[in-house]
């Protein structure tokens, strides 16, 4: 889909429900048997699918200068850590991602994003560094109604890419501008409006996780890896598809 389809200019400035940046992203990906995506991702979603293959993905990353609509800036709730257990389905024509859960710093984000969005919010601990180009990130689910996990990714960031072609299996798992959920047994969908991404190389460094895993998936094999700095992105609010 492209860069803002259905949504002009003026309208974002109008109805944006969010507006935010997603800053030093890890996007890491692992192919999977699509027979058992299909098991965990809820009817009547499609799975999308590349290469005859689900893919799901660990993103971690921190969102900066958060900005809700109707909600006042408050500690917490402007910058903070998130991590995104997700994979890619399709639904009427729209191609996007479903979340199994979305890891994040602070408490207020968590519960706005379970209430407003319907998303699998998670209320976690992190510990991050960043030095010299190599970022360490922990993360420890804090308990609560969701299953326990924890994460601690290493990585270096390498050299820009060119742009990502469609078609290509790096625009398959980036570029994808709408979010599916689940509300009263109906799928609902959230826009979002970013440039494209400008991703880079990545060396991943060290990888231990249990996110993915109790999601109900397993993964085995070396993940697919890439980088970005930084994206300004707004989001809008559910709609029924």
């Amino acid at each position: 889909m492209e860069v803002g389809t259905g949504a002009s200019r003026v309208e974002e400035e109008r109805r944006h429900d969010v507006r935010m940046d997603w800053a030093n992203l890890l996007f890491i990906h692992w192919r999977v048997d699509a027979a058992l995506m299909r098991t965990i991702v809820p009817e009547p979603l499609e799975i999308d699918t590349f290469d005859g293959s689900a893919w799901v993905g660990l993103v971690p990353f921190r969102m900066e200068r958060c900005s809700f609509r109707g909600v006042p800036r408050l500690p917490g709730l402007s910058d903070f850590y998130e991590c995104n257990v997700r994979t890619y389905a399709r639904h009427k024509g729209k191609g996007g991602v479903w979340f199994f859960s979305l890891d994040a710093e602070t408490l207020l984000p968590v519960l706005g994003g379970r209430w407003k969005w319907n998303l699998n919010y998670v209320f976690s601990r992190f510990a991050v560094k960043r030095e010299e180009g190599i970022t360490d990130y922990r993360l420890t689910r804090r308990p609560g109604p969701w299953a326990a996990g924890a994460t601690h990714v290493r990585w270096r960031v390498g050299d820009p890419q060119p742009p990502t072609r469609a078609g290509s299996l790096e625009h398959f798992l980036t570029e994808r501008y709408w979010l599916f959920s689940r509300k009263g047994g109906r799928i609902v969908a959230g826009e979002v409006f970013h440039a494209p991404w400008n991703l880079r190389s990545a060396e991943l460094l060290h990888m231990e996780d249990s996110l993915i895993a109790a999601a109900g998936v397993r993964v085995v094999g070396d993940p697919v890896v890439f980088a970005s700095e930084q994206r300004a992105v707004k989001g809008f609010g559910l709609q029924v598809v």
